[in-house]
């Protein structure tokens, strides 16, 4: 079907010359909604979108959406004047030449969308959506490619009715996902070629996520609480386990961590009265017990040092122009200061302690 454009412009004509008897024009956006009443006489050649809407002696509903003259989208409902909330919704959307684009199709039952077929043209596939339904509430969605279930959508509800969870399965990709809520938390859950992620939403922010591949887990975290009732997460990633300890405001205050070859580091961070972080000490156990402590304004690092089995080895301040200044230390005692550029690599200067 093709339309050029002076006979819809001439069509529109016409439709506004019948407007008393048939139907009524609006104003519309692009998504069809009728804004205010025009007047059959009004100038519309100023606006963008129209909407003329139309009525048979059955009471059936025509829709003509238009943008700047030309129709983009017509709408035919067909109510089943037996059944109340039974109709037939059809859409045919329109290129700015006036050629086809979409054709869909909704069959409602009870006010409800059952069925919807649509048809792409250049597109030989038919694609087909059917919702199920239980006391009025979505349950299921499957969608069908020329026959052929093509992705499943199941909703859980709770007691209450409300969407407590999803699933979604792409069959032809190999795709499952999801998302639940447990108690507090929220689940999102998806599996794509052989690989399982889980992401859990707890309170205060906080986001864990676990992954498999196949049945060999990746990262395997688990969620309780200390004896103060601090949140704690434990995470084993690939043979490292970390455990970190959240405040009742959702800060991260405390971090352990070990690794395959024995050693163990352990991270604290201490906040002001405005929960801005304000020092953190770093202390990493192994051969030889190192020590990091930083301390920070307004939670960007002002100045960083470093000890090796109790004696200090460097002194990082950072300075506001980006520059930082490192002070190496020899048997405890400074004896270097390295300037460096903003972008840590190259050296500006190199300044010898006296006292050394």
């Amino acid at each position: 079907m093709t339309m050029n454009r002076v006979p819809r412009i001439v069509a529109i004509g016409l439709l506004l010359s019948i407007l008393p008897l048939y139907g009524a024009l609006y104003r519309s956006n692009s998504l069809g909604q009728q804004l205010q009443l025009l007047d059959s006489g009004s100038d519309t050649s100023s606006i963008t979108y129209t909407l003329h809407v139309s009525y048979d002696p059955d009471g059936n509903e025509e829709r003509l959406l238009s943008e700047d003259g030309s129709i983009i989208k017509r709408t035919n409902i067909v109510s089943d004047a037996e059944e109340a909330g039974a109709k037939i919704v059809t859409e045919i959307k329109y290129s700015p030449s006036g050629e086809i684009l979409e054709n869909i199709k909704t069959i409602f039952e009870q006010g409800l969308p059952q069925r919807i077929e649509r048809q792409v043209t250049g597109i030989e596939n038919k694609y087909i959506t059917l919702h199920g339904y239980e006391e009025g509430h979505l349950v299921e969605t499957k969608e069908l490619v020329d026959g052929e279930l093509h992705r499943l959508t199941t909703y859980y509800r709770g007691t209450d009715g409300m969407l407590a969870g999803l699933r979604v399965v792409a069959l032809d990709e190999g795709q499952d996902t999801y998302f639940s809520r447990e108690g507090d938390s929220t689940v999102f859950a998806e599996t794509d070629q052989g690989t399982f992620s889980k992401v859990t939403f707890h309170p205060g922010n906080l986001v864990v996520k676990d992954v498999w591949s196949g049945e060999e887990p990746i990262v395997i975290t688990d969620v309780s609480y200390d004896n103060v009732g601090r949140l704690v997460v434990q995470e084993v990633n690939e043979g490292q386990t970390i455990r970190k300890t959240y405040g009742p405001d959702g800060m991260l205050v405390h971090e352990e961590s070990s690794s395959a070859d024995g050693s163990t580091r352990t991270v604290s961070y201490i906040y002001d009265a405005n929960g801005v972080l304000d020092q953190s000490v770093e202390i990493i156990e192994g051969d030889q017990l190192r020590r990091i402590e930083a301390w920070y304004r307004n939670g960007v690092v002002q100045t960083k040092t470093e000890w090796i089995d109790g004696q200090p080895v460097t002194a990082t301040r950072f300075v506001e122009d980006g520059t930082s200044v490192v002070t190496l230390f020899e048997d405890g005692r400074p004896y270097v200061d390295i300037t460096y550029a903003p972008d840590g690599k190259r050296v500006l200067s190199l300044e010898y302690r006296k006292e050394r």
